[in-house]
């Protein structure tokens, strides 16, 4: 069958030190892409640039946008503009790294199996990567200085990849499409707090006042008097050395960091 073509979906709100990680990503992966700026302050405009001329599109959405429309704007604007010039589209957060199930072939190779196969969307096992003392502070890409993870099982559904004539109005890409969901979850690597600045300055400044009606509860959480929670012994977390499989087993419970509330983080 014919090579599928791709586009990667981006929502960048100051994850800069993340950012040129995700777009090589999805640039390695076959995919072209499509950025929207949600007011950042933190030099994301700059990996912006950087990438200006691989971007099929690039806006600047002011930061004053309510945040709990992007997902429907974004939504609308692909089924009016971009579902019928690709097969597929891959929309992670920012901090997220998309995977196969496993890691015999890259990203993209699986998406053609999936697409081949007449499948239409996959949801993608949360692995959530931490920063920890034993991290190499020398090394800037939090790809490579961030390795221990453990599995976060009950966070809600991630369905981050599907055939893009299936594309629906996204809320926050945990709600089902239409069609044939693959019977088998891809793998994603999460990477929300990745040093002890970013994680503080994610929770009292980029990510601060963000709860509504029960959703994004768990940076308030967070915030409050569970900061000491929020440093993770190493020891307490797998390794990912970058070749072997991410090991399922659930070695640490997430909730103990992000709270029981509502499963919407």
């Amino acid at each position: 069958m014919s090579k599928i073509k791709c586009l990667g979906v981006l929502l960048c709100y100051n994850d800069a030190d993340m950012l040129e990680d995700a777009i090589l990503h999805m640039l390695n992966n076959n995919h072209e892409l499509l950025a929207w700026d949600h007011g950042s302050d933190d030099g994301t405009a700059a990996i912006l640039d950087k990438y200006q001329d691989q971007l099929v599109e690039r806006r600047n959405i002011p930061r004053s946008y309510d945040f709990y429309n992007l997902y429907q704007a974004m939504s609308e604007h692909l089924i009016q503009g971009f579902i019928r010039q690709y097969d597929w589209i891959s929309w992670p957060d920012q901090d997220e790294i998309l995977e196969g199930p496993d890691r015999s072939k890259s990203y993209d190779a699986w998406l053609q199996d999936v697409h081949d196969e007449g499948y239409d969307s996959i949801q993608f096992n949360n692995f959530n990567f931490w920063f920890t003392a034993a991290d190499d502070v020398h090394l800037l890409s939090p790809l490579e200085r961030v390795r221990h993870y453990s599995l976060f099982p009950d966070c809600a559904p991630r369905i981050r990849s599907w055939r893009a004539s299936k594309t629906n109005i996204r809320i926050f890409n945990h709600n089902p499409l239409d069609g044939k969901k693959l019977p088998y979850h891809f793998n994603l690597r999460h990477y929300p707090m990745r040093t002890h600045a970013q994680m503080i300055r994610r929770l009292e400044k980029d990510r601060a006042n963000l709860q509504r009606n029960g959703s994004n509860y768990h940076y308030d959480y967070m915030a409050g008097e569970q900061v000491n929670k929020l440093i993770i012994e190493p020891g307490r977390l797998h390794y990912d050395n970058g070749q072997d499989e991410l090991n399922p087993d659930l070695k640490f419970n997430w909730r103990d960091v992000y709270g029981y509330g509502p499963k919407n983080n």
